[in-house]
């Protein structure tokens, strides 16, 4: 049965999910998955909720974006504190490049996250910028 899941068997024995064969990008040559960024940044003390959006890059192909709902809106964390959080359990190709704060993540009407929505709106963003 081919799911569209993408895994591994880590150190431990333990299947570990890297996210789903659609989602993944590719920036400067290398696959991303954003499900397994998402989970390190997740668990940063200053964010209530991450998704990592793909945005097209002329240089590197695709970047992620962090899409973040800050646990306090007027103290949110920087894209520096993000980085320098996941440096240590992330490879540098990994990092989020960007940083977008939001009030909420939006939803399709099966309340699964909406990553079509946010990869369209990164994809206008980078339009904007030329």
């Amino acid at each position: 049965m081919h799911s569209g899941d993408l895994g591994f068997v880590d150190r431990s024995g333990c299947l570990r999910l890297a996210g789903r064969a659609k989602e993944m990008y590719i920036r400067g040559g290398y696959n991303v998955y954003p499900l397994e960024v998402e989970a390190v940044l997740a668990s940063h003390p200053e964010v209530v909720e991450v998704v990592i959006a793909p945005r097209p890059d002329p240089v590197m192909g695709e970047i992620g974006v962090a899409v973040v709902v800050p646990r306090d809106p007027d103290a949110p964390p920087s894209l520096d504190d993000l980085r320098d959080y996941a440096a240590d359990t992330l490879s540098a190709h990994k990092l989020p490049e960007d940083l977008r704060l939001v009030e909420e993540i939006p939803l399709t009407p099966m309340q699964k996250i909406d990553r079509k929505a946010l990869a369209a709106h990164e994809q206008q963003r980078a339009a904007a910028r030329g």
